[in-house]
C-alpha cells in the first residue's frame, strides 16, 4: 500500500478534534505529518515532511529538479510556491510562496525545502511585525493532505 494509500486510511481512523503526529513507512519512503487539529473533512498542520533514501547523495541539479517539479504540481495550495535560495554547500533549495499572503497583522508564506540527504519538508509561517516568525498551522482539507503525499512520492520516484 503506498503512502498515500495509507495515510488515507489513517486520517479515516483518526479521532476529530485531536492533535497527532501521522509517521507511515513504505520501503525507502517515509512521511511524517505533525496535525494541530483534524476534524471529520479538514484538518491542521505544522509541518508535512517526506524522507527518502532517493535524494540520499543528490547533485544540487537533482535537488533542484525536484523543487522545480514541486513548484509546478503545488498549483492547489493557497499560494504559489517559487525558489528563494538555493545553498551550493549544503545542497538544499528553499522556496516559498509568492507572492505571500499580507494582511495588517502580518505575512503568512508557505516554505517548502528539498535537501539532500533525503528530506523534503512543507510548513505554513507567520511574520508579525517585530516579531521572529513562527510556525502556523496550515489549514487543508484531507483530499488537499493526501494530494500533497501523492505529489510528494510522484517526485521522488521520478528522480
Amino acid at each position: 500500500m503506498s503512502i498515500q494509500s495509507q495515510l488515507q486510511s489513517q486520517l479515516a481512523v483518526a479521532t476529530s478534534g485531536q492533535a497527532s503526529v501521522l509517521s507511515i513507512h513504505d520501503g525507502d519512503h517515509s512521511l511524517e505529518c505533525e496535525l494541530s487539529a483534524l476534524h471529520p473533512l479538514a484538518c491542521s498542520f505544522l509541518h508535512f515532511t517526506w524522507s527518502t533514501k532517493s535524494l540520499a547523495g543528490a547533485t544540487l541539479q537533482t535537488v533542484r529538479a525536484a523543487s522545480d517539479d514541486l513548484a509546478a504540481r503545488l498549483t492547489y495550495l493557497l499560494e504559489p510556491i517559487g525558489p528563494v535560495e538555493q545553498d551550493l554547500e549544503q545542497c538544499v533549495v528553499q522556496m516559498r510562496s509568492n507572492p505571500p499572503q499580507k494582511d495588517d497583522d502580518g505575512t503568512q508564506y508557505y516554505e517548502l525545502l528539498v535537501r539532500r540527504g533525503g528530506q523534503i519538508s512543507l510548513c505554513r509561517y507567520r511574520k508579525e511585525p517585530g516579531n521572529p516568525r513562527a510556525i502556523t498551522p496550515a489549514h487543508v482539507t484531507h483530499e488537499v493532505l493526501v494530494r500533497l503525499a501523492g505529489d510528494f512520492e510522484a517526485v521522488v520516484n521520478s528522480l
